[in-house]
């Protein structure tokens, strides 16, 4: 049963990998056609959005074969998902500037 659940969340992990590509790579086109602080925003927060999404299997591997205490494993897990979830802000903020000069824009 173990094994079925690691073998999701890997393959669960590689479709949000892809979905942070995707964002990256989308965030990228907008910076070099609209220059500005939205665009780098939001390629900072993709950015470490993707280095989460890798961050996460690995720290789960780590744990299991290093026999990490309950309470570090759960510490680490925490602290990577309050960046993340700072980052994501940043990102969101980014966005709404985007949308905000492409408003003013047309």
């Amino acid at each position: 049963m173990i094994d079925n659940l690691q073998l999701l969340y890997g393959i669960t992990s590689v479709f949000f990998a892809i979905i942070a590509i995707t964002t990256i790579i989308g965030s990228i086109i907008y910076t070099t056609k609209k220059r500005g602080i939205a665009g780098f925003l939001m390629i900072i927060g993709s950015v470490v959005n993707l280095f989460v999404i890798i961050a996460h299997p690995i720290l789960s591997a780590l744990a299991n074969t290093a026999e990490l205490e309950q309470d570090l494993f759960l510490l680490i897990n925490y602290s990577i998902t309050v960046a993340n979830c700072i980052f994501s802000i940043i990102f969101v903020i980014g966005f709404l500037l985007a949308i905000i000069k492409l408003k003013k824009d047309s």
